[in-house]
């Protein structure tokens, strides 16, 4: 999420004033200020979708840097090797730039169908059931 709880307390505030104030023009006192409160509330709660939203809005259209290629994955700069374990500046890779690089999930065995579970052999069953 984009920004902190004084972002949802601010936007709160402002709304309950502005509900407080108009609603006075019409309403008695008790009542303006309930639905001050009530203006306060939904504004607090609306206020983390839309903080939220805005987050992955801001997060997709950031541009890629030009050390990225297609993939994504960040090409070695021309200076150092890529296998090496410096970066531009002479200093050590951080764990935290392995641990965010991109793994593919590999599986130790296939998965494969039973002989019973074989649509060739479920097919056979079914035609043998509907011929009896």
């Amino acid at each position: 999420m984009l920004g902190t709880m004084w972002i949802n307390t601010g936007l709160a505030l402002l709304a309950c004033v502005v509900t407080f104030i108009v609603a006075m023009m019409s309403n008695v006192w008790l009542v303006s200020l309930e639905r001050a409160g009530f203006a306060f509330l939904l504004f607090f709660l609306a206020a983390f979708p839309i903080r939220w939203l805005f987050g992955i809005i801001t997060q997709s259209a950031a541009p890629a840097s030009e050390e990225e290629n297609i993939d994504g994955v960040a090409a070695a700069s021309p200076m150092t090797p890529a296998g090496s374990e410096e970066g531009v500046e002479g200093t050590e890779v951080s764990d935290s730039d392995e641990e965010d690089s991109f793994t593919p999930l590999t599986f130790s065995r296939q998965d494969h169908t039973h002989l019973a579970e074989d649509p060739t052999t479920v097919a056979e069953v079914i035609r043998r059931l509907s011929d009896e």
